[in-house]
Order: structure tokens, then C-alpha cells, then sequence
């Protein structure tokens, strides 16, 4: 599978981590590649998708296909992100990206996608939505205020991730233990799976479960 995990995308690290991905990808066509966004929560005047649509153009890849989970979902783009050689999933609220994702049975719809030779870029939320689960969210600030009960992510990597970690967390205070090994991961580091191999590009720390 090619998916990047990143913390903050506009890191060195990070961008690294998307030219690689996105390297990798085009190997598979002679075309400009195309990138779908999943939105993580409504965004009306486009503002982060814009920023997304900068950074990838950067990249000389084709930020094109937006779709919305909540009011403004619609099949015609569901369908039109499928058939993108990359999807972007945003950051934000993780509770809330989850569970719009769930109510639109999309998890397993983008498991098969990573399957198929997609590649999956997440960004905090989305690389925590990546993941066995979600449990770990709360240790970067989220609340489960949307009353999600079933945390399971798309099981993508077999670890959990926690996006911004603190200088405290890396000095590796106890943490609550999970059923995963958790990856504590700063703003400046990035994660690259390709051939599932796992490439840490700069420092995190990893809390055995």
C-alpha cells in the first residue's frame, strides 16, 4: 500500500513524505496525477482545500475533486475521487471525520481503494483515521463530542497515531496503554509506507502496547 501519515503536511519531512508517495504513483502513469480531498468537516468558502490544492500543484499534481460528508455530500464526487490516483484526507475534528465516514459506509470503499494501488495521504485526523482506531485522539486535545461509539479506523497500519505530539509526550511519560503500539509523532516527522515498508522520516517516539 503508499500512504503517508503526517502530522503537520507543511514540514519538510512532510513534503518529502507526499513527493515520495506521490513518486511512487507515477511510475503507474504518464499523466499529471490527479488527487481527490475528503473534507473532515464542512469547509464553505473552500479555504483549506485551497491551501491542499497549492501544496499538491507544487508537487505538479492536480488537486480536482472535493467532497463533502455532511450536507453537501454527493455520489457524482464520491465517484469521481475514486478513480483519483491519490486521495487527501484532512485534518480536523477526528470524532467527527470518523463517524461522517461510517454513516457513509466509506471505510470499507477506501480500504479497497489502498487495495486496488491508491494511494492515501492523511493529516492528523486523517492519518489517525489510517489506523486500527481512533482511541488514541483524545491525547492531542480531541473530544468525542459527536458521541461516536465505535472508534475502528480504516486498519490500514498496525499501530495508532498521535499527530503534534508534545516534548512531554516524547520524553515518554506513562500513557494510557491500547491494543496497539502507539506512535507519538511531532509536527516536523512524517510516516511513508511503500511496499509495506515503513520509512520514519525524522524523530518520533513508539510506546509499546
Amino acid at each position: 500500500m503508499k500512504l503517508a501519515l503526517l502530522s503537520n503536511p507543511n514540514s519538510h519531512n512532510a513534503q518529502t513524505a507526499i513527493s515520495q508517495l506521490l513518486s511512487s504513483l507515477k511510475q503507474q502513469t504518464n499523466s499529471q496525477l490527479n488527487i481527490g480531498y475528503i473534507a473532515s468537516e464542512p469547509d464553505p468558502q473552500r479555504q483549506y482545500y485551497s491551501q491542499t490544492q497549492m501544496m499538491y500543484q507544487a508537487h505538479n499534481a492536480q488537486l480536482s475533486v472535493y467532497l463533502e460528508l455532511e450536507s453537501g455530500f454527493c455520489e457524482t464526487s464520491l465517484n469521481a475521487l475514486l478513480k483519483c490516483d491519490a486521495i487527501h484526507l484532512s485534518g480536523g475534528d477526528t470524532f467527527r471525520f470518523l463517524k461522517a465516514l461510517k454513516q457513509h459506509k466509506l471505510l470499507p470503499v477506501l480500504r479497497q481503494y489502498c487495495v486496488n494501488g491508491g494511494g492515501l495521504i492523511g493529516v492528523s485526523a486523517g492519518a489517525m483515521i489510517m489506523t486500527p482506531s481512533i482511541a488514541s485522539a483524545p491525547l492531542c486535545g480531541d473530544s468525542n463530542d459527536c458521541q461516536l461509539d465505535d472508534l475502528t479506523g480504516l486498519n490500514l497500519v498496525d499501530f495508532m497515531f498521535v499527530p503534534h505530539a508534545t516534548d512531554k509526550q516524547l520524553e515518554q511519560p506513562q500513557q494510557p496503554k491500547f491494543a496497539h503500539p502507539i506512535c507519538f509523532c511531532p509536527d516536523d516527522t512524517a510516516l511513508l509506507s511503500l511496499s509495506d515498508q515503513l520509512k520514519v522520516l525524522g524523530h518520533l517516539v513508539w510506546q509499546k502496547s
